[in-house]
């Protein structure tokens, strides 16, 4: 289905997706496998082949099913994030480059100072784009890419006029693990490396990054 030479990775001629689990824990890839065809639900069978450390190349039988599984994003395996891209070309391991995964973002609609519509276009931007928005009495959602390697962010303030601002606080739906110290997903605080122990033991005590920022399941 997928051929590698050398240090290359050669895509099949049936639409072709490769992924990774972005975690520094090490697991089975077979489990990984298994796990993950346990819960795509595609109309034609797909092939998950190792490719590499912690790299996957899935090979489908059907666009449609790819594009189910893009769709569907984000998915997790034992609280990772999963990221995807297209695989149309062959491409040097060493080259691939996959950080970012779209994610739902939960904003209290309760700012009548504010169009909905131009509030969620403005936290988009700076984002980097709004995938997709919706506009409800309760709350707003839009869809966003969020870079793995960059901290979560808390909210944003925004403007009402020449003094006052507002914090806009944001929540995610189906979040992974992330660390309550760093704010970055794929690990634990225990497991930090980006924060010196004596910090760890006091941010333990009053963290940065809480629960919180989860949104509710019905999401």
């Amino acid at each position: 289905m997928l051929s590698v030479k050398g240090s290359r990775v050669v895509p099949s001629s049936k639409p072709t997706l490769i992924c990774t689990v972005w975690t520094g824990k090490l697991y089975n890839p077979e489990g990984f496998k298994a796990h993950m065809k346990g819960i795509w639900k595609t109309r034609k069978k797909l092939v998950i082949q190792v490719v590499g450390q912690n790299l996957f190349t899935i090979v489908f039988e059907l666009a449609d099913d790819l594009e189910l599984i893009l769709e569907g994003r984000p998915w997790l395996f034992r609280k990772s994030v999963i990221l995807f891209d297209r695989l149309s070309q062959a491409m040097d391991r060493d080259q691939i480059r996959l950080t970012l995964s779209p994610f739902w973002m939960k904003i209290d609609s309760n700012f009548p100072e504010f169009d909905k519509k131009d509030l969620l276009h403005a936290i988009g931007v700076s984002f980097g784009g709004v995938l997709r928005y919706e506009i409800n009495e309760d709350f707003c959602r839009l869809r966003v890419n969020l870079d793995v390697q960059r901290p979560l962010r808390r909210g944003i303030f925004v403007s009402m006029d020449a003094v006052n601002k507002v914090w806009v606080p944001f929540k995610y739906g189906n979040l992974p693990m992330f660390c309550f110290g760093c704010g970055r997903m794929g690990h634990g605080l225990s497991n930090c490396i980006q924060l010196p122990p004596e910090r760890k033991s006091k941010i333990s005590e009053n963290p940065p990054f809480l629960l919180a920022l989860k949104a509710e399941s019905k999401l």
